[in-house]
């Protein structure tokens, strides 16, 4: 430690030397102490920078709370900011700038408080101000003040003497008249990534609804396929493996995001267990986290960029379910389903689709859809009418016994289409697809139209039916 307690002791003469330097070991002391017990405690806590005036080659702060290297802290109230500093100088040698908050460094030796009088470097300015006795009131007295001299400076100045802290980088993209703007590429250190929105709003929450937003896929593929533990296939297994690790990381990145005053070091470190987390399924890098940055406080673009683009990489490992899916519905006296013009190549095959509700059993269904009862027919809007009415062959559906993958499993029952009739080359021709069927059973006939559920009477009661055609890429 430089500054050592001062020796209070009965009968000494006080002097003002007494009182500065108790004022400087203490200072020390606080420094220490809050380095020791958090090395990255230097920084911006919040900021506000006006964009107009950057634009107009002036940086502005309109508030800034921020704590300097060597622990002074700065809070500057809105409204109160810091002179302006021209930008154009600084452009006519560099496309990026940054911009520092500045204080004089303490030198013992020489003068570190301005008395009004121009020269030197004081790291404070006396300030007097009138001050009530706190306890009566009233009896107004002139105290005098130590106001720490900050400033904003940018790179390429003059800087020796004076403590620094970046707070910004300005860049001006590409032509010599554009205007200058924040580099979002760049992250000043601070003390919460809530003070830098690049960081705050676009990495940390961003992850967490990206995050938020594959789960929900995953969830719908384990739900619709009842995927298990007990399942045999490797890549339903990862994928359940993968939902499990990306629950755990969702739960916490949501307290974390919305949290105030996280700190950069904090959402780092939860954003690598993530990495790990999810290394396990990057077949490509031996199932490993690989490279990722030790925390730089002074570089945090660099290594939260990198583990953000790690992050969304890992999570697509697994590859989704790769189907299109459409719902006939209700037209003339039937159904249709309109095509998208790509499902007509050779490269998709085709599935018919029809899921249940209510309390209607598989099997019951299946008995419903069997020939003779149903009589559902199916080909090209053109022909459709005529496939029914005359009993000519539709489109080939093969029965599936067990759900074809990737195609949601709960509640749905599959027919696989060919493309080894008359009526199946008829659909291509015409680029259309419909259903005819018994419309005696149809019990909501006449509202049918545009509609997708179709109720049907079955034995004592009534089924509801939804037919969808299914296109899944070879």
């Amino acid at each position: 430690m430089k500054n050592l307690p001062v020796h209070w002791s009965e009968g000494m003469f006080l002097r003002p030397h007494h009182f500065q330097a108790a004022d400087r070991f203490w200072t020390e002391q606080l420094d220490a102490s809050e380095r020791w017990d958090h090395p990255y405690n230097y920084g911006v806590r919040d900021l506000e920078l006006s964009p107009a005036a950057i634009e107009n080659f002036q940086v502005e702060v309109t508030s800034c709370n921020a704590r300097m290297r060597d622990g002074a802290l700065i809070s500057i109230e809105p409204n109160a900011g810091l002179d302006r500093v021209d930008l154009r100088k600084a452009f006519e040698t560099r496309q990026t700038v940054k911009v520092f908050l500045a204080a004089p460094r303490l030198k013992i030796g020489a003068v570190n408080v301005s008395q009004g009088v121009p020269g030197g470097r004081p790291r404070y300015s006396a300030v007097n101000q009138p001050q009530q006795d706190e306890s009566q009131g009233g009896n107004d007295q002139d105290i005098g003040y130590r106001a720490l001299n900050v400033r904003l400076m940018l790179e390429g100045d003059e800087t020796e003497g004076y403590e620094l802290l970046p707070i910004a980088q300005i860049e001006r993209a590409g032509e010599q008249q554009a205007f200058p703007q924040i580099d979002k590429n760049y992250f000043p250190p601070m003390l919460a990534v809530e003070a830098w929105a690049p960081l705050g709003q676009e990495i940390v929450r961003y992850l967490y609804d990206k995050i938020g937003k594959r789960i929900e896929r995953l969830a719908a593929q384990v739900t619709n396929r009842s995927i298990n533990f007990a399942n045999q296939d490797p890549v339903d297994l990862a994928r359940l493996f993968m939902l499990t690790e990306l629950n755990q990381a969702f739960a916490v990145l949501g307290t974390l995001a919305f949290s105030s005053g996280l700190h950069p070091f904090i959402a780092y470190t939860e954003l690598c267990r993530i990495v790990g987390q999810l290394s396990i399924f990057a077949e490509k890098e031996r199932r490993a986290p690989l490279d990722i940055p030790r925390y730089d406080h002074d570089d945090l673009a660099r290594i939260f960029n990198y583990v953000k683009t790690k992050i969304e990489l890992l999570m697509e490992e697994i590859p989704d379910d790769k189907y299109e899916q459409r719902f006939f519905e209700g037209w003339g006296r039937g159904m249709r389903c309109k095509l998208n013009p790509k499902w007509l190549g050779t490269d998709w095959q085709w599935y018919v689709g029809v899921t249940f509700s209510g309390n209607m059993k598989e099997q019951d269904c299946r008995k419903m859809l069997s020939p003779g009862y149903l009589n559902w027919k199916l080909g090209s809007e053109r022909m459709v009418d005529d496939l029914y009415e005359f009993g000519l062959e539709g489109l080939h559906l093969v029965p599936q016994e067990r759900t074809p993958r990737p195609l949601p499993e709960r509640n749905w029952i599959y027919y696989q289409v060919t493309r080894d009739n008359n009526a199946f080359r008829d659909v291509m021709d015409h680029e259309s697809l419909a259903m005819r069927l018994n419309e005696n059973l149809i019990l909501n006939f006449d509202t049918l139209k545009n509609q997708q559920k179709i109720r049907i009477r079955f034995e004592n009661g009534q089924a509801e039916l939804q037919f969808a055609l299914f296109a899944v890429p070879k």
